[in-house]
């Protein structure tokens, strides 16, 4: 169903065109749909390209976004002629996918025995006891679903909310190991959010002109939901190990957590060993190399990568930027590799463009600009810069751009953080916990002026590690045409 806020312009598309060449520009007065499809993919080394354009950030008004996501992704095979049947061969999984996952008991009551297969039984095999464990889980997704993009109308949508649990519980049905996580919603939502886009566009641009077959099966709305199961499923092959638990137990057939990590809620459970060993090396290598006196100074606040960096690495900077911006991120990430090898030199290359604000700030003041990333007038410098610290070679120094403001505000959602943090503080346990976490765990507990609470983080009374989490930021309502038109709302 067509959105009631959709133009005919791409929901993303900048009232004023931007500067410099892209070859997608002014679609609609002097190129056909066919014209452009053919500018991207008809070329003999047409997947270099499409990468190039990815990273050189010329994806943003593109109608065929979606299409370089599934081809960065490796949901669709280089080999064009495969497109189609591969397509509907991840369509067809998807849908024997659902139909597995998504059952009514009542329905199969007559394929069990009613002495295992009734809604008091505890038997493992029991549909009904399935279908209490699977309500359980849907509940959980959903609480996540609703507070996707709230700014959003179309993430208000019953129908796309719906989209999203579903796709996320078969995921987690499929992936019996990992199950949900907090956070993959945000990882999916993108992918819906491109998906629709381009068949909107499509579904205007068919009724003039004279698609392709493949366009006719690669954009099919009926679809949208396999589709971006299927670009999920992908990029949570890399994404993967950021969200497993490091320390698990089995019983009775359901995984349960030995430890308790600051930071996350119950079905989290703790960040894993490849997540924080990731934000470690990040800072205590990457960042030490580029900027050692930035380095010096996180490490003289005890400020702990885990801190911020598990929410950025997690979230691939999902909550950090505006989501036109993201997009344009995750274009460069995804076509850069599907290894996301890039994240780690976007993450340093954030730190470097708040590095003098971070210099002459304080505990709390830091806090507030790690947790509140400030905005960005020009998403693609970022980019320019990480591929410039990944590589000096081959990629010519950008412009050094500085965060220069006021730095009150992220002063006082600093302090914001840390007095609800200090008051909601799980237990630690000091055996799984690096010493600079441990320490700020402390500082966090410590009075505003210093000296000691004379109350043990391992003695305080539990709280549900849920409210830990940084607070889901207060966004403005904003239509699909307002994120592509309007003025950027930052946090």
């Amino acid at each position: 169903m067509q959105h009631p806020n959709f133009e005919t312009r791409h929901p993303l598309q900048q009232e004023e065109q931007e500067t410099g060449y892209d070859p997608l520009q002014n679609y609609n007065r002097n190129r056909d749909r066919k014209k452009e499809w053919d500018d991207l993919f008809q070329n003999s080394n047409y997947l270099a390209r499409i990468r190039q354009a990815g990273i050189n950030g010329r994806l943003r008004s593109s109608r065929f976004r979606s299409v370089c996501w599934k081809l960065y992704l490796d949901v669709l095979p280089e080999d064009k002629t495969q497109w189609i049947s591969r397509t509907k061969e991840l369509r067809a999984q998807y849908e024997k996918i659902k139909e597995t996952h998504i059952t009514n008991p009542r329905k199969a009551a007559g394929k069990q025995d009613l002495v295992v297969n009734n809604p008091l039984s505890q038997d493992e095999g029991s549909l009904w006891n399935k279908f209490f464990q699977d309500k359980e889980l849907r509940s959980m997704i959903k609480q996540d679903v609703l507070r996707t993009f709230p700014e959003m109308l179309f993430f208000q949508e019953e129908d796309v909310r719906t989209k999203l649990t579903d796709i996320l519980f078969c995921y987690a049905r499929e992936n019996e190991q990992l199950l949900y996580k907090q956070g993959m919603h945000e990882l999916l939502a993108p992918i819906v959010f491109v998906l629709h886009c381009d068949h909107q566009a499509f579904q205007h641009a068919s009724e003039t002109a004279n698609p392709s077959e493949e366009m006719k099966v690669l954009l099919d709305p009926k679809f949208h939901e396999h589709d971006a199961y299927a670009m999920f499923s992908l990029l949570m092959e890399t994404a993967e190990p950021w969200f497993s638990s490091f320390e698990r137990e089995v019983r009775k057939g359901k995984e349960e957590m030995l430890t308790s990590i600051p930071f996350a809620r119950p079905q989290d459970s703790g960040p894993s060993v490849a997540i924080v060993t990731k934000v470690n090396r990040i800072q205590d290598q990457l960042v030490k190399k580029h900027d050692i006196e930035l380095y010096m100074h996180l490490n003289r606040l005890e400020i702990a990568p885990q801190i911020y960096g598990i929410r950025w690495v997690r979230l691939l900077f999902g909550r950090e930027f505006p989501l036109q911006d993201l997009l344009v991120v995750w274009d460069a990430l995804f076509a850069d590799s599907i290894t996301l090898d890039l994240v780690d030199y976007v993450f340093v290359a954030m730190l470097l463009y708040i590095r003098d604000a971070l210099i002459a700030s304080n505990f709390q003041t830091c806090l507030g600009l790690l947790m509140h990333y400030p905005p960005i007038g020009d998403i693609h410098s970022l980019l320019l810069k990480a591929l410039f610290l990944r590589d000096p070679k081959n990629n010519p120094r950008p412009v050094n751009y500085q965060f220069q403001q006021n730095l009150d505000y992220y002063k006082t959602r600093g302090a914001d953080f840390v007095n609800k943090t200090r008051t909601k503080v799980a237990p630690l346990n000091i055996n799984k916990v690096s010493s600079s976490l441990l320490n700020f765990g402390r500082k966090l507990i410590a009075p505003m002026g210093g000296g000691s609470s004379g109350i043990s983080p391992i003695n305080r009374a539990e709280t549900p590690a849920h409210h830990l989490l940084p607070p889901l930021p207060q966004r403005k309502t904003l239509s699909l045409t307002s994120v592509a038109h309007g003025p950027t709302v930052r946090l």
